[in-house]
């Protein structure tokens, strides 16, 4: 008996030990995080729909219980792409990439009209500019790639926030995640807010964000060169 009530609390302890080291933030809300200068993450982000509701995360229980996110290698996520595609069941609407400093903000406006699709990068600490450059997008999506604590190992904390933007520039988040990624690995994340589904009508939603590589920020500037 007492073996079992050790064993019992050294498993509580460890799982309050693993949420403290994650701090809690309310839904939606920008985190403020230091910018590490010598680190840069390279990033993908994708926006795109498909026919079939069940291609990459059923349905069969219903579209409130079926679950909206997936973790994938880049190649297993590619290829499924490509077969998606291949058989007119999917098509992707915008596909960015951006560079950015561990801690910093990458801005991906997956809708913007092409002749103002730049990526726009800004640290997490500010606020981002008035709503009116939002006018010409679908969807707006902000992503932090940031070094979690030590028992994260190799994997990088990647924080998403993706925001549905109505046509007059008025956006509201209807995606907020916290999941931990390596390079080589692809999350993906099934929208369902009730903007999204009307939106898109019989075809489901998805945003997927790729890592490509994490990189001393020396290591990078000599391979650009």
């Amino acid at each position: 008996m007492a073996l079992a009530l050790l064993a019992l609390f050294s498993i509580n302890a460890s799982r309050t030990q693993a949420q403290s080291s994650c701090p809690v933030e309310a839904y939606g809300v920008r985190p403020v995080l230091p910018v590490d200068k010598n680190l840069q993450s390279q990033i993908e982000v994708t926006y795109f729909t498909t026919d079939d509701p069940n291609a990459l995360l059923s349905e069969k229980a219903g579209i409130n219980r079926s679950g909206s996110y997936l973790n994938l290698s880049t190649n297993q996520f590619v290829a499924k792409i490509e077969s998606l595609m291949g058989a007119g069941l999917a098509s992707i609407k915008k596909r960015e990439s951006a560079v950015s400093y561990l801690g910093e903000l990458a801005e991906l406006n997956l809708e913007r009209s092409p002749a103002l699709n730049n990526p726009r990068m800004v640290n997490a600490s500010r606020s981002t500019s008035s709503r009116g450059y939002r006018t010409d997008l679908d969807r707006q999506t902000e992503v932090f790639v940031y070094k979690g604590s030590k028992s994260d190992g190799e994997y990088y904390r990647v924080k998403l926030l993706s925001s549905f933007v109505e046509g007059n520039g008025q956006k509201s988040v209807d995606f907020d995640a916290n999941v931990l990624l390596k390079p080589g690995q692809t999350a993906v994340f099934k929208l369902r807010s009730d903007a999204e589904i009307k939106r898109s009508g019989s075809a489901r939603s998805y945003v997927a964000v790729t890592m490509r590589a994490v990189n001393n920020v020396s290591v990078a500037s000599l391979r650009r060169k």
